[in-house]
């Protein structure tokens, strides 16, 4: 990817969101329509699809778990350097999910990323998603919708009101990165035979819990080839030698610990 990451991180702060048009390779681009195309008929088929608004509307979850491809562009290195300045340096994978909408799918209820912290959210971000967009979005097909500076309300819409909507317009193989905080859902398809295609990484602060409980529901030979990035996105990793042990710290920190207990230095 060639682009100006600062540029694209001071774009996200200022305006709630951002695009990189070109991102996905053509050739990576038709692979992963491919795989959705097959998880959304498997999943169909076998009686386990999430399907909304009718069936026009499939999810599918937890694709880490449903594909190499998916364990290769959840760690893309440009997108990780985003999520590094945008997240403080410290980021996990809360969800990884991809959305379908067909024709008379409706649109999504307005909401935040972050709209389970109780407002007013922190100043410093908390969380980010990267839509990589495996269609054209447009105003027809039901591509994401927000609403500009909402970011910087730092808190839900209230679900009494009505807001200004702004569609979010790019060719297929961009990715759009999305503040935490923005206002947005999925616009109504309105076409006759169009299907709007995208992949949604939600990333987050360490500290918060996760979407998809990935320690459970992650394959074990996923696992075995995870990178270490990969690892650590997927919560396997120690936050601060103090969030995600099994058992207490693990053995290094004890023995570290043991000499500050013994001088009385804890309490």
């Amino acid at each position: 990817m060639d682009f100006d990451i600062n540029e694209i991180v001071g774009t996200v702060e200022r305006d709630g969101v951002a695009i990189i048009r070109g991102a996905i390779p053509p050739d990576l681009l038709q692979r992963i329509r491919d795989r959705v195309d097959h998880l959304n008929r498997a999943e169909r088929e076998s009686g386990i699809g999430f399907i909304e608004s009718e069936g026009a509307n499939q999810r599918v979850f937890n694709l880490v778990n449903k594909g190499e491809i998916f364990e290769e562009i959840v760690q893309e290195p440009a997108v990780m350097q985003i999520m590094t300045q945008l997240l403080g340096g410290d980021f996990i994978l809360s969800g990884f999910s991809s959305n379908t909408t067909g024709p008379g799918g409706e649109p999504m209820l307005l909401h935040s990323d972050s709209g389970y912290v109780p407002p007013p959210h922190p100043e410093y971000l908390l969380s980010a998603n990267a839509i990589w967009m495996l269609d054209d979005f447009t105003r027809e097909n039901g591509g994401t919708e927000y609403v500009p500076g909402s970011h910087r309300q730092r808190c839900n819409p209230d679900p009494r009101r009505e807001y200004t909507c702004v569609p979010i317009l790019a060719p297929a193989g961009s990715i759009a990165i999305l503040h935490g905080y923005t206002w947005h859902r999925t616009g109504a398809n309105v076409t006759h035979n169009g299907h709007r295609r995208a992949l949604f990484a939600y990333y987050v602060r360490p500290f918060l819990r996760v979407q998809e409980n990935h320690l459970v529901s992650v394959r074990e030979e996923v696992w075995h080839r995870a990178s270490p990035t990969l690892r650590r996105l997927l919560g396997g990793e120690l936050y601060l030698n103090s969030i995600g042990f099994i058992d207490g710290p693990p053995e290094r920190m004890r023995k570290l610990a043991f000499p500050k207990r013994k001088a009385g230095a804890f309490v």
